[in-house]
């Protein structure tokens, strides 16, 4: 009698433990996520040598993954000193540009951002000035990579010496970037007929034959190379270009130290290079900073969080502004296929 009695209750335990894990698979967790205001995001950096250039679009929710809408009907105008100088034109992809006005240096310039069914935003910036270069130099580094057939290494570099006078009692920040204007060559095979003859059984004879002539052409495009360097000013490799202040050198004539690897600089004919010392306002560096330190930490989950800096007044984003001096050479590096090089 115990042992039916115990079985039982040993079986009416199990029906009651599947009953309550059945139950719990099937329950359904509502969780309740809260949506936070939209906002304008505004975001551009103006300069002295060309048009006033912004882009304007929306945030969205956390679990939203479509892609980032641009306020297409939104009314963003252009101030001088606190004075209207113009609304700026929509054009694409949420740029918004001005219709033929080109800032200068001095002046402080402001973005008011309206668009219905938003909180309009403000943002406001200056142009630092120039900063210009006072001396640059290059040199190829070749590193033997061990293979006698192939011409240069992976790990050959251009290295440069960019010198700048910074000037005294003034807090600056600087951006160092390079584009390349280079090419490359695409092969086309071609077969063609050809006459051809011989002299055979005391005659000539004539026959078609078929040769492969190779046709090639030289297409050009625009690369913005990564700056290697461990020069002790550097704050932040960002993918815009290096950043750092005066703070060890105010007042001082400086030499900044970089690399561009050859490997970014091949090419099927001259290459034309440009090193720009970009002057730009704190908003801007302070942006690009953060936005930098928040790549390299997002993937950690034990690091702490980083803010991106906006001083978007009402909503997010930056405005800033810059003046670039550019130091252009040319070089050669022929572009190569399967470790033999071509000229």
């Amino acid at each position: 009698m115990k042992n039916n009695l115990h079985n039982k209750i040993f079986k009416g335990l199990v029906f009651i433990l599947m009953s309550f894990l059945y139950s719990a698979c099937e329950s359904v967790l509502f969780i309740e996520l809260e949506e936070s205001d939209k906002l304008i995001v505004l975001n551009g950096a103006i300069s002295s040598d060309s048009l006033v250039s912004v882009q304007v679009s929306r945030t969205r929710h956390i679990l939203d993954n479509a892609p980032v809408k641009p306020l297409e009907n939104a009314k963003v105008s252009l101030y001088q000193n606190g004075t209207l100088l113009q609304e700026l034109a929509y054009m694409e992809n949420g740029s918004f540009v001005s219709a033929d006005f080109i800032p200068s240096i001095g002046y402080d310039y402001s973005i008011e951002v309206e668009s219905a069914g938003y909180e309009s935003v403000t943002a406001s910036s200056e142009i630092p000035d120039l900063v210009p270069i006072e001396l640059f130099d290059t040199v190829s580094i070749y590193r033997d990579d061990g293979d006698p057939y192939s011409y240069g290494s992976y790990n050959d570099v251009l290295q440069f010496d960019l010198t700048l006078q910074d000037p005294a009692g003034v807090e600056n920040f600087y951006l160092v970037s390079a584009e390349v204007d280079r090419s490359w060559t695409e092969y086309r095979d071609t077969t063609v007929q050809v006459w051809d003859s011989g002299f055979y059984n005391n005659q000539w004879n004539y026959f078609m034959k078929d040769s492969l002539y190779t046709i090639t052409e030289i297409h050009r495009y625009i690369d913005h190379p990564y700056i290697n360097t461990e020069d002790i000013v550097v704050e932040e490799n960002t993918s815009h270009g290096v950043l750092f202040t005066d703070n060890l050198f105010d007042g001082k004539s400086y030499s900044f130290k970089g690399e561009l690897n050859h490997n970014q600089l091949r090419t099927a004919d001259w290459a034309i290079v440009d090193v720009s010392l970009h002057s730009i306002s704190e908003s801007y560096y302070k942006y690009l900073k953060s936005r930098q330190s928040h790549y390299n930490t997002k993937e950690d989950y034990l690091a702490v969080p980083v803010i991106v800096y906006s001083n978007v007044d009402g909503g997010a984003g930056f405005f800033g502004g810059y003046s670039s001096d550019v130091y252009t050479f040319t070089t050669f590096i022929p572009e190569y296929n399967d470790n033999w090089y071509w000229y």
